[in-house]
């Protein structure tokens, strides 16, 4: 019930909008496509999904009256902005949203259970069955799962359905209860253009991606991966970033000709910008309104996209600041940038807001927000909204800053060239939360930012663990696929194993590695002269020319392949005793450390198998989700090395399983080279901005297309048989 107080400021926007009608209505029949009785349970929010309570009560409660302040209404407006999520998921969730609020904004949960079995014959089953879909809706912000982008439905009928909402306003008064009338009608239309969607699975509506195959509102329904990538052509020779937009596809009635509507998120207006000399000035040079013209189609810039949610969270900013939340003169110059790019829509202004805020070393109230993770844009270079406010636990904080300490020792551990690596290690703050507020979908062990590679390259970033929310997951999230003795060595082990994975990922992963530039003024950051032959890979002999970027360059793909390095510069540098002592484990142990921890990465690995979203036609390329491929890649090099070994058995309930062995004694020898060398690869063809070289050895490594993958396919039925629902 939480979520009715949070947004009861901004119910009148989201009433307006659906009012409005802007979305597309649902009046055709409910497909399900081709799917069997056992393939439409993968698409049911599952009974079982277990519940995580993320505890901050205690790290709250001691906060001085300011930093309390400042958390409530830095997670004000994070939660305001987590609304834009909902836009950004699928056209139906906002109206999705808004009938559950109605619904329980009338109604107590017991209350609403009476109907549900009086009224609409409910069984237990079928009201637990709802509840889990809702909080799964909740949890998501939205009807796909934010972590492997697959859409859920409710397990109970349309019908039951339809009759709780409608019992639910239908006092027996008639119009007599105005208020009650108003709310039915309300609800009965929002159902009637929703229904269809809320239970849709052909083929396009089962996961997120480019159409027609999939589906995305980061571009209009009309685009597909071809329009994706004339967009963002047009946006490197206009030196653009997408961050915070999105494409929208019409024709000239006239001569047919595409244009393209590049909607930057922004309080301000159009109008606005027109009117006000120093609003004009805060757009990144760009010209509003004027059509562009490149490679036979028309393009134009505007503002104002979520104006009114924007607005929001612009007001709860503004609260904070003036009335005096912030501890330094810094917290407030980087809020007020947040302000001036919220308002102005300005990438320019955030990224000025972003250098401040990794330069607010130690603070008691760690806060990050904007248009940030780009998983959910199948182009990866759109950001979703998020808003992360916490609270820094000090205690575990300096388990974290010993790693920094150490960091520039254990990164010339890494396997390649000196001149790979960044010219400065820019030691971060790195810091373990207690998180009060994560304003987005599912959230992360830990995090890494700010996102823009130029920034952390060259001025810094900051490292964040949320310390309760991993408490939170390990204690619901079960392992499968080992044997008794190494499922017990694991959980006697899997907090500090977890610590050890997440710190190394965050700081080294994340912190490491260059990419090679040359600028407009055809200067480079790196001499190739100096680098010369990179072992069997020869002259380096490519890069980021001027207006690229890793997300230009590769797009989705570039995240996905940033996850995977660093998880493997986790798993690689989890073999050096040294590396391990910084967490007390003593020389001694460290061989049986290093495989315990193998073991939680080969168990990740084939557990992420489930993700990979197979079909007649794309078996194995599309996964949903940006760290899932890696972690299979690594047990993949697990596998080649002769370290890991997977055999299909039968489980103890008769049914096909599957079982996971290491080999101990080949990990610091077979294994450490081979993964070595994946690392290596990875590293220069991220360096380089080699694609093609990129796409291969990502493909050779999680496509269940090729010959030589075909046993993937068995192991891929099994573990999506096999998977339990991440908790919420």
């Amino acid at each position: 019930m939480g979520c009715l107080a949070r947004y009861a400021v901004v119910w009148p926007v989201l009433i307006g909008w659906i009012v409005a009608g802007q979305s597309n209505p649902a009046s055709a029949p409910v497909t399900l496509g081709s799917l069997s009785v056992e393939e439409l349970k993968q698409y049911y929010a599952p009974l079982s999904t277990p519940i995580a309570f993320l505890d901050g009560n205690e790290a709250f409660n001691k906060l001085q009256p300011s930093e309390k302040c400042q958390v409530h209404y830095l997670s004000k407006a994070s939660w305001a902005g987590a609304l834009i999520d909902l836009f950004q998921t699928s056209p139906e969730s906002p109206r999705i949203f808004v009938l559950l609020q109605s619904i329980f904004r009338s109604k107590s949960i017991s209350a609403l259970k009476d109907l549900a079995t009086t009224e609409c014959y409910f069984t237990t089953e079928d009201w637990n069955s709802l509840l889990v879909y809702i909080a799964t809706f909740y949890a998501n912000l939205g009807n796909y799962y934010s972590n492997g982008m697959r859409k859920f439905i409710p397990q109970i009928s349309p019908d039951k359905f339809e009759c709780l909402i409608n019992s639910t306003f239908d006092d027996g008064d008639g119009a007599a209860n105005s208020k009650a009338a108003e709310l039915l009608n309300l609800s009965q239309g929002i159902w009637a253009k929703t229904k269809r969607l809320i239970y849709e699975l052909g083929p396009r509506y089962r996961t997120l991606g480019f159409g027609p195959a999939a589906l995305t509102t980061y571009f209009s329904a009309n685009c597909d991966a071809s329009d994706a990538k004339l967009v963002k052509d047009f946006l490197v020779s206009q030196n653009m970033e997408a961050w915070n937009s999105r494409v929208i596809k019409t024709f000239d009635r006239h001569n047919g000709q595409p244009n393209y509507e590049i909607r930057f998120a922004s309080s301000w207006t159009k109008a606005s910008l027109e009117g006000d000399a120093k609003h004009r000035q805060e757009v990144d040079g760009l010209s509003l309104g004027v059509a562009l013209q490149f490679n036979g189609s028309s393009f134009t810039f505007t503002r104002g996209d979520y104006s009114h949610l924007m607005s929001k969270v612009v007001k709860y900013l503004e609260e904070a600041r003036n009335k005096k939340c912030f501890p330094n003169t810094l917290e407030e110059e980087m809020t007020d940038g947040l302000i001036r790019s919220f308002n102005s829509g300005s990438v320019a202004v955030h990224k000025n807001a972003s250098r401040l805020w990794v330069k607010n070393k130690n603070p008691v109230i760690e806060s990050y927000m904007g248009f940030i993770e780009t998983s959910q844009d199948p182009d990866g270079m759109r950001g979703s909204f998020e808003g992360v406010v916490a609270i820094v636990d000090k205690a575990k904080t300096a388990v974290l800053t010993r790693l920094v300490d150490h960091a520039e020792e254990f990164l010339r551990l890494l396997p390649w060239p000196r001149e790979f690596e960044k010219d400065k290690f820019l030691k971060p703050d790195y810091t373990d939360l207690t998180v009060i507020s994560y304003a987005n979908g599912w959230p992360p062990s830990a995090i890494n930012i700010p996102n823009y590679n130029e920034i952390r390259q060259n001025e810094g970033f900051k490292n964040v663990n949320l310390g309760n929310a991993i408490a939170a997951t390990l204690t619901a999230r079960p392992l499968h696929y080992l044997s008794a003795p190494d499922e017990f060595l694991l959980k006697s082990n899997r907090t500090r194993v977890f610590d050890v994975i997440v710190g190394l990922h965050e700081l080294l992963g994340h912190g490491s590695g260059k990419l090679f530039h040359e600028f407009a003024n055809g200067s480079f950051d790196f001499d190739i002269a100096t680098i010369g032959n990179v072992s069997k890979f020869g002259a380096v002999n490519k890069w980021y020319r001027s207006g690229e970027t890793l997300e230009t360059k590769f797009g989705r793909l570039g995240n996905v392949l940033e996850e995977c390095r660093a998880e493997t510069v986790a798993v690689y540098l989890s073999l050096f005793p040294e590396v391990l002592k910084i967490w007390g484990v003593h020389e001694k142990n460290a061989e049986e450390f290093s495989y315990t921890l193998w073991l939680e990465e080969a168990f990740e690995g084939l557990d992420a198998l489930s993700l990979a979203q197979v079909s007649a036609d794309t078996v194995g390329n599309s996964w949903g989700e940006a760290h899932a491929p890696g972690l299979f890649a690594i047990l993949r090099v697990m596998i080649e090395s002769g370290v890991a070994n997977v055999t299909v058995i039968n489980g103890t309930d008769g049914k096909p399983d599957m079982l996971i062995r290491l080999d101990r004694k080949r990990i610091l020898t077979d294994g450490k080279r081979a993964m070595a060398d994946f690392l290596l690869d990875l590293q220069f063809f991220m360096s380089t901005g080699d694609v093609e070289g990129a796409e291969a050895l990502y493909n050779r490594y999680t496509s269940l297309k090729l010959p030589e993958n075909q046993r993937f396919i068995q192991w891929h039925k099994i573990a999506v048989a096999r998977r339990k629902p991440n908790p919420l």
